[in-house]
């Protein structure tokens, strides 16, 4: 995952996306367990790239997130709040911070629905849900 990552990391915006989504898509149909640690591994390949290359990477991640169906949607977020636990504390609170950032960027009301989608992702996976930054 980590190789992938950096090499996509620097690979044109629309390649990018293209690649990101399907990866995505392909980890929301997995089992669970198998999943939550794709989604791990992948928080942690991006906490690795450079500071200058994480936030579009992030940006590119969510769009692609959005981009799926709702039951694929849940999954990924449900995954990723199933995450929390086995991630460094530092990753999880910078993963978090630049998914907030690249919401925030979206208009209001898609805003609203990824907060409560992540909201409930949270609630499912029985974890609380950190404060938006």
């Amino acid at each position: 995952m980590e190789d992938m990552i950096r090499m996509l990391a620097d690979a044109p915006e629309e390649q990018k996306l293209q690649m990101v989504t399907e990866r995505v898509k392909m980890i929301a149909g997995q089992p669970d367990d198998q999943r939550v640690q794709s989604v791990k591994s992948m928080v942690i390949a991006i906490s690795k790239l450079d500071k200058k290359k994480k936030g579009p990477f992030h940006d590119v991640r969510i769009k692609a997130i959005m981009s799926l169906s709702p039951e694929e949607k849940t999954a990924m977020m449900v995954a990723r709040a199933k995450a929390v636990p086995d991630l460094p504390e530092d990753v999880d609170k910078e993963d978090t911070k630049y998914v907030f950032a690249s919401v925030k960027e979206y208009p209001e009301e898609m805003q609203k629905a990824f907060m409560v989608a992540l909201k409930n992702a949270f609630d499912v996976a029985g974890i609380p849900m950190p404060d938006m930054p």
